[in-house]
């Protein structure tokens, strides 16, 4: 299959290269009893990305929850079209609708139930800001491979009316101007401009060399600050190692926490 994102061969809906650029945004993990006798804990998980939501939940072709399975998932972002709550085995639940519509062999419509959620209005927020995130970055590796599709639609996510989605936040008012009778503003003396600085005024700046825009400049300038903080606290780690204030086994450790953060 196609790339939803690059149009390029992929085992799934976003290609390997793609998720090479891919930043987790929101995470969790959590235990839930299933069944209604015998109860079984299982553990569940939900991630969202700036391209993706993934985890392991519980999966029906079916919004009544119906034959559902507990099975891993991975899906383009963009493609979420519905967080409502509901009731599954008979207790209200978080269902998240995702819907693809591109390919005629690739079309489907599925529904994921997140039993004994208790972070709904973070998580169904979080995916809000996300799919506009996932929107910038497609259009930018898009751009870079030279497709030519214009900027990239966030679709709209239905949401439930017991589900707060927090409304995007105002620009602050400007201030008003105060008045020239309540506000005497004392006129500076023109102050003429020495000629060594009036040569450099006079002089045309060179203007900058365009940079080429490849995949790389592109799609990786939204995560160059991680890699620069990373780079910086790997010094101070190896500083520390070098001074004896961290052994060889703790700079490790540490390095390895990085490694997993970033």
């Amino acid at each position: 299959m196609k790339c939803l994102i690059c149009s390029g061969d992929s085992a799934g809906e976003v290609c390997n290269k793609c998720i090479r650029l891919e930043k987790i945004l929101y995470q969790k993990e959590w235990s839930y009893k299933e069944g209604m006798f015998l109860k079984k804990s299982e553990d569940y998980r939900i991630a969202i990305s700036n391209m993706r939501i993934s985890g392991r939940v519980a999966i029906c072709d079916n919004p009544k929850g119906l034959n559902s399975r507990l099975d891993n998932m991975s899906h383009y972002l963009m493609n979420v079209k519905e967080c409502t709550q509901v009731s599954y085995q008979g207790k209200k639940t978080l269902m998240i609708g995702i819907e693809n519509n591109t390919g005629e062999n690739a079309k489907y419509s599925r529904y994921c139930f997140l039993p004994g959620f208790d972070d709904v209005e973070q998580l169904v927020n979080a995916i809000f800001d996300a799919k506009k995130k996932a929107a910038s970055l497609t259009e930018r590796i898009r751009q870079s491979n030279g497709i030519s599709t214009g900027s990239v639609e966030v679709t709209p996510t239905q949401t439930s009316a017991d589900i707060k989605v927090s409304a995007p936040v105002a620009a602050p008012a400007s201030m008003p101007t105060p008045s020239a009778a309540s506000v005497a503003t004392p006129v500076p003396k023109p102050v003429s401009p020495s000629p060594a600085a009036a040569a450099a005024a006079a002089k045309p700046a060179s203007a900058p060399k365009p940079v080429p825009s490849t995949y790389d400049t592109v799609a990786l300038s939204g995560i160059a600050t991680d890699i620069n903080e990373f780079e910086t606290k790997i010094k101070k780690l190896k500083v520390l190692r070098d001074n004896g204030i961290l052994s060889e086994e703790e700079y490790l450790e540490e390095k390895k926490k990085l490694v997993s953060i970033f």
